[in-house]
């Protein structure tokens, strides 16, 4: 059923949800702009400073072993620390790859405990 109009002394006329309007607007607006890139970013992921810190930091996310206190880390130590790119890289690889192989690396099929 389609909501009736409702006439307001001073108002004229005015829809039942009319007061979501301005609200949706300001969260599509949002929405829309939080998925910008800027120039510099993208040139940021497409070096091969961060390609090579990516794949670093990746690869030091699944060597975690028995051993909670052993940080085998695979890492350049003399980039990680001059280089941007490779130390955004770096992060990224180790936050992206450590949270798609869960805390003790990846699980094979019958593995689970379940």
């Amino acid at each position: 059923m389609i909501a009736p109009l409702a006439l307001r002394p001073g108002k004229g006329l005015r829809f039942p949800a009319m007061h979501l309007v301005r609200p949706l607007a300001v969260f599509l607006l949002a929405l829309s702009l939080s998925g910008c890139e800027s120039a510099a970013d993208r040139a940021l992921r497409n070096s091969p400073d961060f390609k090579a810190g990516y794949s670093d930091g990746c690869s030091s996310a699944g060597t975690r072993g028995a051993n909670p206190r052993d940080s085998s880390l695979t890492r350049d130590e003399e980039a990680f620390r001059a280089n941007q790119a490779y130390r955004a890289g770096w992060g990224t690889g180790l936050n992206a790859c450590r949270s798609y192989q869960g805390p003790t690396g990846p699980t094979l099929p019958g593995q689970n405990p379940l």
